[in-house]
C-alpha cells in the first residue's frame, strides 16, 4: 500500500539525503550517477526515443539522463505514485541531482501521480505507444518497495509493457543488487534481454535489466 503522505521525512546524512516512509528508506540519493547512465539507456531504443515513460521520480536522476538524449521536442512522462515524492523533489529538494540540474522545470517533462502500470496500460489503450519505458520504481525486480510493485515484474505485467511500447522499443529495469534470472523472464515475455553494469565513481553499483522489442541484440 501506498504510505500517507504525512508519514514521509526527509534525513541527510552528510552529502546523502533520503525519504523514508515511516521507518522504511523510500528513496536515496546515494547512487544518483548510476540512476544518470540509466536514464541515458532510452537512446538504445532502435528509434529516436520521442516518448519515454520513466516509472519512479526519485530525485530526477534518471530524467535527467533521459533528457540528455531524447531530442529537444521529445515527451518524457514520469509516473510517481506517492504525491508527496513529487512535492519534495519539486520543492525542498529541487536540485539533489548532481551539478544542482532542475531536471523536472524542462518542458519536455509531464509529471503524472499515477501507477506506472495504469499509465502504460492507458498508452495501450489510447494508441500512443512510448519508445523506451524506464522502470526505477523498486530496489529491483525481487525487491519491491510496495507489495504491489510486483505485479509489474510477472509475466501479466512484462505483457502491458509491451503493449505499451512500439516496435523496436526498449523496457529498462533497474536493480541494486545482481538479479540475473529476470533475464530469463524478460526472454519468456518476448524480449530479446540483456545486462548492462551501472557505475557509481568507478564502481559498479546498479544494473539495468533492458528488453528490446526486436531481436537484433541477441
Amino acid at each position: 500500500m501506498t504510505p500517507p503522505a504525512h508519514r514521509l521525512a526527509v534525513r541527510r546524512r552528510g552529502e546523502i539525503v533520503e525519504i523514508l516512509a515511516g521507518n522504511v528508506l523510500l528513496l536515496s540519493s546515494a547512487a544518483l550517477e548510476t540512476e544518470l547512465a540509466f536514464g541515458r539507456l532510452a537512446a538504445s531504443a532502435s528509434r529516436l526515443p520521442a516518448r519515454v515513460l520513466v516509472g519512479g521520480l526519485g530525485f530526477g536522476a534518471t530524467v535527467a539522463g533521459v533528457l540528455e538524449v531524447a531530442p529537444p521536442d521529445a515527451s518524457v512522462v514520469v509516473a510517481e505514485k506517492v504525491p508527496a515524492v513529487i512535492d519534495l523533489v519539486r520543492g525542498e529538494l529541487a536540485g539533489v541531482v548532481h551539478g544542482g540540474a532542475r531536471p523536472l522545470d524542462d518542458p519536455r517533462v509531464h509529471i503524472e501521480a499515477v501507477d506506472v502500470l495504469d499509465a502504460m496500460r492507458d498508452a495501450a489503450t489510447a494508441a500512443a505507444p512510448y519508445d523506451a519505458i524506464l522502470l526505477d520504481v523498486d530496489n529491483g525486480p525481487q525487491w519491491a518497495s510496495f507489495r504491489e510493485n510486483a505485479r509489474l515484474y510477472t509475466a501479466a505485467g512484462l505483457a502491458a509493457v509491451r503493449a505499451a511500447l512500439t516496435p523496436g522499443g526498449l523496457l529498462a529495469v533497474w536493480s541494486g543488487y545482481p538479479a540475473d534470472a529476470f533475464l530469463a523472464r524478460l526472454r519468456e515475455a518476448g524480449f530479446a534481454p540483456e545486462r548492462v553494469l551501472l557505475h557509481e565513481r568507478g564502481r559498479v553499483r546498479a544494473r539495468a535489466y533492458v528488453g528490446y522489442t526486436d531481436a537484433r541484440h541477441e
